[in-house]
């Protein structure tokens, strides 16, 4: 059973990081107005936002899914740094469940 949990637990994280991603490469309103008032570039957010597909692609491998929690802590890690910066309270908020999820990822023994 908790085989099976890891994975649909790997899945639900997945999802939501490359829904994240990509909506950054598309240039949803509410991300580019999230990232201008960061002072962070277009090319930035999409940056951001590849890195998060990315990741989250990497889930889908066995041999790969640590290097992709790695790829997606990194990218939410810079968005938490930047919004603790900037004193957004909401985004920390989002950010850090973000931190959890990949590092809940990369305690796994075996995925």
């Amino acid at each position: 059973m908790a085989k099976y949990c890891k994975k649909i637990w790997k899945a639900i994280i997945g999802l939501g990081f490359a829904a994240c991603g990509t909506s950054k490469i598309l240039g949803a309103s509410i991300q580019e107005k999230r990232f201008s008032e960061m002072n962070w570039s277009k090319t930035n957010m999409r940056l951001v936002g590849a890195l998060e597909v990315t990741g989250a692609s990497m889930l889908l491998c066995k041999k790969t899914t640590k290097l992709g929690a790695l790829i997606m802590l990194a990218s939410t890690a810079c968005l938490f740094s930047a919004s603790l910066k900037h004193k957004r309270k909401q985004e920390l908020a989002l950010d850090s469940v973000g931190i959890f999820a990949a590092l809940s990822l990369l305690r796994c023994k075996k995925n």
